[in-house]
C-alpha cells in the first residue's frame, strides 16, 4: 500500500543540494508502484524531474565519468534505471542533489544505506536463530528421509526445506524491519527488503551452512549414529569411525569468539549486536573488496552465538 505519495506533491524540482532535491523522482516513482508496476526511469525523465538542462546535466555526467567515478559512467546520460541498477540510480541522483540523496531515499523505502543493510541482516540472522531455537529436530522424520534419499546431504536439504523454507525467513525478517519504520513507500521498502537479503544469499555473503549450522550439526549426528557418513559421500554407510565434521561442539563456539573478537567477554545480545555491526562496518563487501572471506566468517560465527544463546 502506498501510504505517502502526496507527501511529494508540491514538491519544488530545484537542482540544488538539500531535502527537496530527489522528492520530485520519489514522487514519480511512488505513482509508478501504486499502479502495481515496478518502477522504472529512464535519463531523460531524471533529467526532466530534477529540472536541470541538457548542457549541465551532460556536462556533470561527462565531469563525474571523466574524473573516474566507479558507478557513473557516460552511458548514465542516456541509460534507464530501475531497482535493479539502484546503487547507479543513488550515484546519479547524488551528483546533482548531493549528499542527501541517501538519507531521502531510504527513507522513501527506495534505497538501503549501509548501516540500513547491516540492521536488515542482523534482523534475519536473530530472526532465524530465534526460529532454530524454538524447533526441535524430528528424529524419526530425518531418520526416515535417510532412509529415502540413503544420503545424508540430500536428507538434510529436504529437512531445510520443510521446516525452515528460506524465502518464508526472507519475508519474516523483512516485515520485522519495516514493522517499526515509517516508508514513504511501505510495499517497496518491504520488497527491497526481501531483495537485499535474497542478494546477499546469492553473492554468499549469507549462506544456508552457516546460517543453520547448529540444526546441521545435529541432523550430522544423528546421521552419522545411524550409519551415513560424509558430507557429499553420505550415500555410504560407515558404522566404524565418526564423521570427521562431527566437532566437538565447545571448539566450535570457542572458534565463533575468536572470529568476532569477543574471546574473554560475557556474551550479551548488545554486545554481540554491536560487534557484529563494527566488524562488517570493515569487512562489508561493498566497502572492502577483499572482504568476502571475512564477512562469512564474521557472519557465520555471530549466527551460531545467536543460536547458542
Amino acid at each position: 500500500m502506498i501510504e505517502d505519495c502526496d507527501m511529494y506533491a508540491d514538491a519544488p524540482i530545484t537542482p540544488k543540494p538539500g531535502r527537496s532535491c530527489p522528492d520530485p523522482l520519489i514522487r514519480r516513482i511512488c505513482d509508478i508502484e501504486a499502479l502495481g508496476q515496478p518502477w522504472s526511469l529512464n535519463a531523460e525523465e531524471i533529467r526532466e524531474l530534477l529540472g536541470v538542462n541538457n548542457e549541465d546535466f551532460y556536462r556533470r555526467i561527462y565531469a563525474a565519468a571523466s574524473g573516474d567515478h566507479p558507478l557513473i559512467s557516460l552511458s548514465a546520460a542516456t541509460g534507464k534505471y530501475s531497482q535493479e541498477n539502484i546503487w547507479e540510480f543513488v550515484a546519479l541522483i547524488e551528483l546533482f542533489c548531493g549528499g542527501e540523496t541517501e538519507t531521502r531515499l531510504e527513507k522513501a523505502g527506495i534505497f538501503f544505506t549501509h548501516p540500513e543493510q547491516l540492521e536488515i541482516l542482523g534482523i534475519f540472522l536473530a530472526e532465524a536463530a530465534g526460529t532454530l531455537r524454538r524447533h526441535e529436530v524430528d528424529a524419526e522424520e530425518f531418520s526416515a528421509m535417510l532412509r529415502a534419499f540413503e544420503r545424508y546431504d540430500r536428507a538434510r536439504d529436504v529437512y531445510l526445506e520443510e521446516y525452515f523454507p528460506l524465502a518464508d525467513l526472507i519475508r519474516e525478517a523483512a516485515a520485522v524491519y519495516c514493522s517499526d519504520r515509517s516508508f514513504g513507500i511501505p510495499d517497496l521498502a518491504e520488497a527491497n527488503a526481501k531483495r537485499l537479503l535474497r542478494f546477499f544469499f546469492q553473492k554468499h555473503v549469507l549462506e544456508v551452512r552457516s546460517v543453520f549450522a547448529v540444526l546441521i550439526d545435529q541432523l550430522l549426528r544423528q546421521a552419522a549414529a545411524e550409519g551415513y557418513s560424509g558430507e557429499q559421500g553420505a550415500s555410504r554407510r560407515n558404522r566404524e569411525q565418526p564423521d570427521a565434521d562431527l566437532q566437538d561442539r565447545s571448539l566450535v563456539l570457542q572458534r565463533a569468539r575468536r572470529s568476532m573478537d569477543l574471546e574473554g567477554r560475557a556474551l550479551t545480545l548488545p554486545l554481540m549486536k554491536a560487534q557484529y555491526k563494527r566488524l562488517m562496518k570493515i569487512y562489508h563487501p561493498d566497502i572492502n573488496p577483499k572482504g568476502l572471506r571475512r564477512c562469512q566468517e564474521i557472519t557465520a560465527a555471530y549466527s551460531l552465538l545467536l543460536s547458542s544463546m
